[in-house]
């Protein structure tokens, strides 16, 4: 009986919770091709050597045109012009296998090959990365999330990817944010977040898992990427 109650009580405090905070939907929700780095890489050094055939010009420029290159290795200005993570922290990580690790800091190693996926039993509800700013960091505007292990199709299907994220703004619930089933890069206007002040103290953002799409292989929840834009960088 003090089971069921327990449940009960923490069933009524998830629903009461919900009420109090906002839900956030993605205001950007861009489809992931796949981007085969080492091609990409490859033609990058035929280019120091000599000049692009037509064909292999017009495939740099399909693979330029790439979200995935766009967002994580063209090096265009961004929030981290100014802006960055000081630590990155999770509630738990998947062992790592003989050629990969899931730990926390691979959602924001802008790698697309790389994933955080959580350690816990299930399907990680209750699971979370928390990141944490100094004071005088620039002030985020936006989430952005590749959910899901986006490495490939496959990886994408077989693992979970998030339903919902809880974000708490310096350890208070702040929103929900509500992620779609796809393949892609999702963007959350969320508000301003921070500071921007050498007197501030430092900050945090922790992202905790709320629901999830189960994989069709495997139980563990992965994000790839999880990052930010704001202002105050120029």
């Amino acid at each position: 009986m003090k089971t069921i109650i327990s449940i009960f009580m923490l069933l009524l405090a998830s629903m009461s919770l919900q009420a109090q905070v906002r839900h956030i939907k993605p205001s950007t929700v861009l489809a992931l091709r796949d981007f085969p780095f080492d091609k990409y890489d490859q033609l990058q050094k035929i280019m120091a050597d000599r000049k692009l055939t037509a064909a292999e010009e017009k495939t740099l420029e399909q693979f330029e045109d790439n979200v995935i290159f766009e967002e994580l290795y063209s090096g265009h200005c961004s929030w981290y012009c100014g802006g960055q993570v000081d630590t990155i922290t999770a509630s738990s990580a998947l062992k790592p296998s003989k050629s990969y690790t899931y730990e926390a800091s691979n959602a924001h190693d802008f790698d697309h090959e790389t994933a955080w996926v959580e350690g816990a039993q299930g399907h990680g509800i209750g699971e979370w990365l928390c990141y944490e700013f100094s004071g005088s960091c620039p002030r985020i505007t936006t989430v952005k999330i590749m959910n899901g292990y986006i490495k490939s199709d496959k990886t994408w299907r077989d693992n979970g990817r998030v339903k919902s994220l809880l974000l708490y703004y310096n350890g208070e619930p702040y929103a929900i944010l509500d992620l779609v089933d796809s393949r892609s890069l999702q963007c959350f206007d969320v508000g301003t977040l921070g500071f921007h002040d050498s007197d501030a103290p430092s900050w945090t953002l922790k992202f905790e898992i709320k629901e999830v799409y189960p994989g069709k292989k495997y139980a563990d929840t992965a994000i790839t990427e999880l990052y930010f834009d704001g202002i105050d960088v120029h």
